[in-house]
């Protein structure tokens, strides 16, 4: 017999339990011939999808992801005892969506008993899809002849996460009342990655062989985390107490395997055919378990003077094993071509204890005026105690122990005030200090290049003006400043805004606009961010019949700055630059013409302009078209329900690298029925 999928137990639970909830709403006689039922009304969708995809399917998939097949798209059941009569609930809720291969599906049910519980149950699956197309000859072999293809990343990678969690609420008192919540989430999937054959104590010729060969692997991967918890929520006066205690747990497994055997790197170079990989393994997990603590409050010290803070602390620790194997053929220390073999094994115990302490008041001044002040505090530290040995050529071991410590410290200061001078105009000026202070050593020595101590400081501005019924404006300005940045593309300096405004030209007439820039300089590494994005869009709804909307959606992205590569050969610098402008025209429209049957239209055409490019070679990445159109046609009536069509046409058009380019058609029948 076929093992069940999580999501065909999930629906069977599901309609399990509302199956029970059902039996609620049957009339139970009872003493004085009281009925004890439910009042339940729902609407259920569930449709079929075709789709013709030509071109590069993965890419599809990657953006869209929508497959043939039956779904059971949306499903809402609702229920309410009749005055409150039925001994186990007094209302219930079921939802559920995408049930049988969407990229998003969900699912959720609530019950509950006024003035004694409280149930609520929720489950989520995600699908996550990447795969660019790795055999394709990029631009660089015009400037570099010796590069048979060019380099592509050789990154994909297709998982699904799965969010499972249910809550208990106990209501004691008024006042008091019990939480108890599990929570589990599952990744699992394959990765294609890339692995350079570098290993501990490698020899300093190695260094470059290394880092030219980077070899492609399958990686499959699975992660859990559970938690479980309990507590408590106390009000007295106007005062509000949260407590929660649990456990949780982490578990992590992740094994490679080479995709083909033997197998030569991803580097175009004509030497890497002659030294290639003829076998891996390599299988590495974590299993982490911590407790974990949470408290917070919330009160009035008096009518204008508000109190709330909390700590949250966990402490997670557990083994981390790594094991792995090699061999193939690489230059030695001559630079002539040998065979070699390598393994490596290493056993670490980890310890990861976090505490975060936050303060904050709100002082009302005036009636036109209040101050928030907020203060948080937190502190991570990392402490791996790691034994590893290797083993080059059967013939040199090396052993080593290496205790490495990272603390991150954080101080974060916010104060701002909400200032409304007039009912039409409020301002909130405001300002945030943060100290952070970063600390790495291995054995006991400070590792300079990973520890570092900054303050950041960002004042700001927002407000929003609303001088008549129908006209709108909101925006704000803020800027920051770094005593130092942590890496190469951490700004010293930026300055960003935004401003939207909204008009009801009619009152069946609306215009919005939405503007933002930010600038953000380090300069350091010569990095430079600019962005300039604006959105506008007119809606026109004639009556409740005919409704149309446009716009145009415009932004230009500018990104440069110096590369420093860690080890090689010359040279190891390089300036990457992206730059690009991206417009988007989007519009629809929803008529219905007749009582029982309307249509609606909406569409998109993005078209993006410019490259992204290293200095001094061909841009790979430049140029591309995507428009996306969907028409639906329904026709229903309120004694069957509704019948609806969609269709749907997209392409994708890369200019430069043509090799992801797709075209797809989807046509998905609907029927919708209340009940």
């Amino acid at each position: 017999m076929k093992d069940l999928t999580t999501s065909q137990k999930f629906v069977a639970v599901v309609l399990f339990v509302a199956s029970g909830i059902s039996l609620f709403g049957q009339d139970q006689p009872a003493a004085g011939n009281a009925a004890e039922s439910f009042e339940s009304h729902g609407e259920v969708t569930v449709g079929y999808r075709l789709t013709d995809v030509k071109g590069y399917r993965p890419q599809y998939e990657q953006l869209f992801n929508l497959r043939d097949g039956f779904r059971l798209y949306d499903l809402i059941l609702r229920g309410d005892a009749r005055e409150r009569t039925n001994r186990f609930a007094d209302n219930y809720s079921l939802s559920m969506s995408g049930i049988g291969g969407e990229p998003f599906a969900t699912g959720d049910l609530t019950l509950s008993k006024t003035n004694l519980y409280d149930l609520r149950a929720q489950w989520r699956q995600s699908y996550y899809y990447r795969n660019q197309n790795d055999n394709v000859v990029l631009p660089i072999t015009s400037a570099a002849p010796s590069l048979s293809t060019g380099l592509t990343d050789h990154h994909d990678w297709a998982t699904v996460r799965k969010i499972g969690s249910a809550t208990m609420t106990i209501h004691a008192t008024n006042s008091l009342r019990f939480n108890v919540d599990f929570y589990r989430t599952t990744t699992d999937g394959s990765l294609l990655t890339t692995r350079s054959p570098d290993f501990f104590n490698s020899p300093s010729y190695w260094a470059s062989f290394a880092r030219a060969n980077p070899y492609p692997h399958i990686a499959p991967l699975r992660d859990d985390t559970n938690r479980f918890a309990g507590g408590l929520d106390y009000s007295w006066h106007d005062w509000d107490f949260h407590y929660r205690t649990g456990f949780q747990t982490f578990n992590e497994t992740i094994a490679m395997n080479p995709v083909s055997s033997p197998e030569v790197s991803i580097n175009p170079a004509a030497s890497s055919a002659s030294q290639p990989l003829n076998q891996l393994s390599w299988s590495q997990t974590r299993r982490m378990t911590s407790p974990i603590s949470d408290f917070s409050y919330r009160g009035g010290l008096s009518r204008s003077l508000d109190w709330r803070g909390g700590y949250v602390y966990q402490r997670y620790r557990g083994p981390a094993t790594m094991d792995m194997s090699f061999n193939g053929i690489a230059p030695d220390s001559t630079g002539a071509l040998a065979p070699y073999t390598v393994s490596e094994g290493g056993r670490a115990f980890l310890t990861e204890p976090y505490h975060a302490i936050s303060q904050g008041v709100t002082w009302r001044v005036r009636e036109w005026g209040t101050l928030n002040a907020d203060y948080r505090y937190s502190r991570y530290t990392s402490e791996t105690s790691l034994d590893v040995h290797s083993l080059f050529n059967g013939t040199t071991p090396s052993t080593g122990t290496r205790d490495i410590d990272w603390r991150s410290s954080l101080h974060d200061l916010a104060v701002n005030m909400v200032l409304t001078p007039r009912p039409e105009l409020v301002l909130s000026p405001g300002v945030r200090f943060s100290s952070f202070d970063i600390e790495s050593r291995e054995n006991g020595i400070i590792d300079e290049a990973r520890t570092l101590d900054t303050t950041h400081v960002r004042p700001e501005l927002r407000f929003g003006y609303r001088p008549w019924s129908r006209l709108n404006f909101k925006g704000g300005i803020h800027t920051g400043i770094s005593e130092r940045s942590y890496t190469a593309i951490s700004p010293h300096t930026t300055v960003a805004g935004h401003f939207a405004v909204r008009f009801e030209i009619l009152p069946n007439l609306s215009f919005e606009n939405t503007l933002r820039v930010v600038t953000s300089t380090l300069t350091e590494s010569d990095y430079e961010n600019r962005i300039r994005a604006n959105t506008s869009t007119l809606s026109y709804a004639f009556n409740e019949r005919f409704s149309i909307y446009g716009g145009l959606s415009y932004d230009s992205y500018f990104a440069q700055g110096d590369i420093v590569y860690a080890r090689g050969t010359a040279p190891l610098t390089s300036t990457i630059r992206d730059q690009e402008i991206h417009r988007i025209w989007h519009g629809g429209l929803e008529a219905k013409p007749i009582q029982y049957v309307g249509f609606r239209v909406s569409a998109n055409y993005d078209r993006l302009t410019g490259v992204g490019e290293i200095l001094g070679e061909p841009p790979a990445y430049g140029p591309l078209t995507w428009p996306l159109a969907t028409g639906t046609v329904y026709v229903e009536y309120p004694r069957w329900g509704r019948l609806s069509f969609d269709f749907q046409r997209t392409y994708y058009i890369e200019e430069i690298v043509q090799a992801n380019n797709f075209s797809a058609n989807l046509l998905t029948i609907r029927y919708t029925r209340g009940f």
